[in-house]
């Protein structure tokens, strides 16, 4: 992807202390028309409906010498119907740098970071998952991001080492005033090796059991085959007739996904499946049975470039369905 670097040494040229440094602009415009659940067929911007959600970022790094660099990153959601900051609604107050706001020290010892970034979990998720983790995966539709704990962590103190082999570990740390007086650790394990990527998830706030995910991803010519395993124990629970969440409950459940790509040069098509194998609820210490769902998603996209592409697709969870088409360029 095509970045736009901006030299700090000619921002500010009298400052030599900027000599070694640069920002990256970067960002994804994504829209459509489609139907999200039980809505009405309109404009889509930052939904299931869509590939990602719209955002401008900030990425800049500097040089301190010896192998040792440090740098911050800044993304700021954009809802492309209005304008608009994304998740605006569940802030009480504005809130600029919601998707990421956080700086890092790395170097050949691997890389820490503090601040809001993308948790360890969903990264390990992200690199076998066949859509990647798109917005409408529909392995992360059927299970939350690991318990409902979404793909980012706020006030995390994080490490990642550096590759050895293709391996490689993150773990992120959340203290207990940070976290709604829990204390939250999160880890991801990956091994990104030539057509093989597999990873596994773990995150687990104090006084709660653990979520966990685990899964791998093949390539081999023109297709690609992902297989993964998801159990949850802190998540939300939505009614299983109305689809409305039950107040006060939190899900369990397991599952398998299952998904494949194939490319035929500038067009694809990519499946995802997930079938619940355990689906339960507990509200007020009264344990009750869920329904077992089995959800799907066929997408297809057509390129014009590395960074322009269209595309449709149908997305269907615990038994509402949802369908569009858009355009999205990366930038």
């Amino acid at each position: 992807m095509k970045k736009t670097l901006i030299s700090l040494a000619v921002l500010a040229a009298s400052t030599g202390a900027f000599a070694q440094s640069s920002v990256t602009l970067y960002g994804t415009a994504d829209a459509g028309v489609g139907k999200l659940g039980h809505g009405k067929v309109g404009m889509q911007g930052n939904t299931a409906v869509n590939t990602s959600n719209s955002y401008l970022g900030f990425r800049g790094t500097e040089d301190l010498g010896g192998g040792l660099k440090a740098g911050f990153q800044f993304e700021q959601g954009i809802n492309l119907k209005d304008g608009s900051t994304d998740d605006k609604a569940n802030y009480s107050i504005p809130t600029i740098w919601q998707r990421q706001a956080n700086l890092w020290l790395g170097g050949n010892w691997g890389t820490f970071r503090l601040g809001r970034a993308f948790s360890p979990s969903r990264n390990a998720f992200a690199a076998w998952d066949i859509t990647g983790d798109a917005n409408n995966s529909v392995a992360a539709a059927s299970y939350g991001n690991l318990g409902g704990n979404g793909p980012r962590n706020s006030s995390q103190f994080s490490y990642k080492t550096p590759d050895f082999g293709g391996f490689a570990a993150e773990l992120g740390y959340v203290f207990k005033p940070d976290n709604g007086g829990r204390a939250k650790v999160d880890l991801g394990l990956t091994y990104i090796n030539g057509p093989l990527s597999a990873g596994v998830s773990y995150n687990k706030e104090k006084n709660s059991k653990a979520n966990y995910a685990l899964g791998a991803q093949y390539r081999f010519g023109m297709f690609a085959l992902a297989a993964g395993y998801h159990h949850i124990e802190n998540g939300g629970y939505n009614d299983d007739i109305t689809g409305q969440p039950i107040a006060g409950a939190v899900g369990r459940g397991s599952g398998v996904s299952l998904g494949g790509k194939a490319n035929f040069g500038a067009a694809s098509v990519t499946v995802g499946l997930t079938r619940d194998t355990k689906s339960e609820y507990v509200v007020n210490n009264i344990k009750y049975k869920g329904r077992k769902n089995t959800n799907g998603l066929v997408e297809g996209r057509y390129a014009f470039s590395k960074r322009t592409f269209v595309y449709a697709n149908y997305l269907r969870v615990d038994r509402t369905n949802s369908y569009g088409v858009g355009m999205r360029h990366d930038f």
